[in-house]
């Protein structure tokens, strides 16, 4: 073989390792975030239970904000907690139009939900 034919082989092989590793650490960040949108979730049924027990919409065009705490008080939500790490957190019901939407925060040591703010 000649001396490039040996080096596009190497350069081929160093392109598909590459691919792999970059994959399997995306599937792995991808894994790891899960988590944390699971606890989101969790924080947005917690809220839509508490805004049904207590009539808690707001008007149009406005926002209602629930910290997590009151949620767990209220026994709408067990914990606020993801392996072993315990995280702060919200949710917010937005009045747009004809629609509520409803929109769970979390803080945890290792990941912030984007857009959260803490007062």
């Amino acid at each position: 073989m000649n001396k490039m034919k040996k080096l596009t082989i190497v350069w081929g092989m160093v392109i598909v390792i590459l691919f792999v590793v970059l994959t399997f650490f995306g599937f792995l960040y991808k894994n790891k975030s899960n988590v944390y949108k699971e606890l989101e979730n969790k924080l947005v049924e917690a809220e839509k239970k508490y805004a049904d027990a207590h009539f808690a919409y707001p008007e149009k065009g406005k926002v209602l904000k629930t910290e997590a705490t009151t949620l767990i008080e209220e026994s709408f939500l067990d914990n606020l907690e993801v392996e072993n790490e315990e995280c702060t957190g919200y949710a917010t019901v937005t009045h747009n139009k004809t629609v509520y939407e409803y929109k769970g925060y979390v803080k945890c040591d290792n990941y912030t939900t984007k857009g959260y703010e803490k007062e």
